[in-house]
């Protein structure tokens, strides 16, 4: 492998992107190596609209030290009660982040919520808007997310817990002005050592010639595509 800038340069990584690029090495290389997104469609604008509303509700129920009813009952944990450390944390500007010199990366996560155990270890907990009800592995596909959400606890002298939440929201029906939205919560086991390995494997992928594409990735089968015409 030639040596070349890019082993020295600082890559900026967040949780929920590499959640997304890490199952295809060629789309992690092109957008890492030289910017270059995957294809998309109009994006909805309706999820991210709807994570306000949701830390919004939630953090009305921490201002008077109560649990929100979604999930009262049902988490091992409580409400992180630090509210302008959680909004720094919630903040492009801010964030969450840590160094990791070894791979030139930069971690940085913009957490939705945190729940606090009572021997004060730290749960990650995320909105999810989606159009329908839940699959049994719906989950599945946010664990690299929730484990580097987890990998930013411990690098930040925040011991986490080796749980965290995922709470689905799925709409049910519209009726007089109001929308009715059914409330799925799942517990997923999260291991910072995990979200350590997919840095490690982001960093190997990043500094390696162009990846050959993956079999299953649309993406990469549209770019084929457009090159055969």
């Amino acid at each position: 492998m030639k040596e070349n800038n890019e082993e020295k340069k600082q890559f900026r990584i967040s949780p929920s992107k590499i959640g997304d690029l890490i199952n295809c090495p060629r789309c992690l290389w092109l957008y890492y190596r030289y910017g270059i997104e995957r294809p998309e469609g109009i994006f909805p604008s309706l999820p991210n609209g709807m994570d306000g509303v949701f830390k919004k509700y939630f953090d009305s129920y921490r201002a008077v030290d109560r649990t929100p009813p979604e999930i009262l009952g049902k988490i091992e944990g409580k409400l992180f009660k630090d509210t302008e450390k959680l909004n720094m944390w919630r903040t492009r500007t801010n964030g969450l982040k840590a160094e990791f010199k070894e791979f030139n990366i930069l971690l940085k996560g913009l957490i939705d919520d945190l729940l606090v155990t009572d021997d004060n270890k730290y749960i990650p907990f995320d909105f999810k808007t989606r159009g329908y009800p839940i699959k049994e592995n719906s989950h599945s596909y946010y664990k690299t997310q929730l484990d580097l959400y987890a990998l930013l606890f411990e690098k930040n002298n925040m011991e986490p817990a080796d749980y965290g939440y995922l709470l689905f929201f799925s709409p049910v029906n519209y009726s007089r002005n109001l929308a009715k939205f059914k409330t799925e919560l799942v517990k997923v086991d999260v291991n910072p050592q995990r979200g350590y390995e997919v840095l490690k494997k982001t960093y190997q992928i990043i500094t390696s010639e162009l990846p050959l594409p993956s079999d299953d990735c649309q993406y990469c089968k549209y770019r084929n595509l457009k090159e055969d015409f």
